[in-house]
């Protein structure tokens, strides 16, 4: 177990402090999620506790149902980050292993929330169940909480956006059609997606569109094949905290396909960062996914590549006039698309 303090700091108990934890493993972020650290954050204000979150560091899936783990819509620390900047205090990060996936829910309320964790309030979403498959719940908080010393038990009602309620699994399902700017309303931010550019093939500075090819970790979501206008940051890592600062932002033409014009068989994620002439070798870039321009189609030649790539700069340069992108390093709405 290890605790993540908002200060950059990392220990392995909380020292006595009384806790108000949101309990979940909070994939994205999301608008629900957001509703859940909101009251967690009130909550805390109110009791004159800590705001922490009690997560795993893995998919529970992962040991459960290894073939059915979905691919993610966040890292470890862009979770931590995202929640830090949400008000939480403190991210607990349990190891989910057979060990604590064998674990009874009495036994995993009264000793990792209770006696571990100083936990006096739990928050939780109206699906949210933890221990040995699932068996425990909020129903059991309410009935024996009060024995461990958790008093106050709060369930957040799902958001809903149009219809549905807003959730990974929905956010997955419109990535993965690549609409993107649907994804952005129920995270309230773009999709994100980050990974060290190593070298490729070199045909896109050739072609007169130099790229930075990106190496994305395997358990991360990558939207639908195709073409799309994004912005681009550059990463720069803290080893002490896992925290990225960004530097910049700047407009990106980027293509998630296996190259069919050039008859290629893995699949690549490239970005053209517009106006701008840096080697990102050995880099970090975050790409944040504001619309699908178009489909991955192929080409009878270079040369009507080149004059594609062309249209879909012109596209997206147009697409951030109209709904105020990124123009050099001055931000302004991403999520306006």
């Amino acid at each position: 177990m290890q605790i993540y303090w908002r200060d950059g700091s990392i220990t392995g108990s909380v020292d006595g402090k009384r806790v108000v934890a949101g309990l979940g493993f909070f994939d994205g972020v999301h608008l629900g999620h957001q509703a859940i650290l909101g009251r967690v954050r009130d909550l805390a204000a109110t009791m004159n506790g800590v705001p922490m979150v009690v997560t795993f560091d893995r998919h529970p899936f992962s040991v459960i149902r290894p073939k059915s783990v979905p691919p993610l819509l966040t890292s470890r620390a862009e979770r931590r980050h995202y929640m830090w900047d949400l008000g939480m205090e403190a991210i607990v990060e349990l190891c989910f292993d057979k060990k604590l996936a064998n674990l009874e829910a009495e036994e995993f309320a009264s000793g990792i929330l209770a006696r571990k964790l100083c936990v006096v309030a739990v928050v939780a979403g109206d699906d949210f169940s933890f221990g040995y498959r699932g068996r425990g719940g909020t129903e059991l908080l309410r009935k024996q909480g009060h024995e461990w010393g958790i008093a106050t038990i709060e369930i957040v009602d799902s958001v809903l956006v149009g219809p549905e309620k807003v959730s990974s699994t929905r956010i997955r399902g419109l990535l993965q059609a690549g609409i993107v700017e649907q994804a952005a309303v129920l995270l309230d931010r773009p999709y994100r997606l980050a990974g060290l550019v190593v070298e490729g093939e070199g045909r896109g500075r050739k072609l007169g569109f130099p790229t930075a090819n990106l190496v994305i970790a395997p358990d991360r979501l990558i939207p639908q094949d195709g073409v799309y206008a994004v912005t681009v940051r550059q990463l720069i890592e803290d080893d002490e905290i896992g925290y990225s600062a960004k530097q910049g932002e700047y407009l990106g033409v980027l293509s998630i396909s296996n190259k069919p014009t050039f008859a290629g068989t893995a699949r690549t994620v490239e970005v053209h960062v517009l106006d701008q002439d840096t080697n990102y070798y050995g880099k970090q870039l975050e790409i944040s996914f504001h619309r699908r321009i178009r489909p991955i189609q192929r080409f009878v030649d270079a040369e009507e590549l080149q004059k594609q790539v062309a249209l879909d700069i012109e596209n997206t340069r147009k697409l951030a006039l109209e709904h105020c992108l990124t123009r050099g390093e001055e931000i302004y709405s991403a999520t306006a698309l």
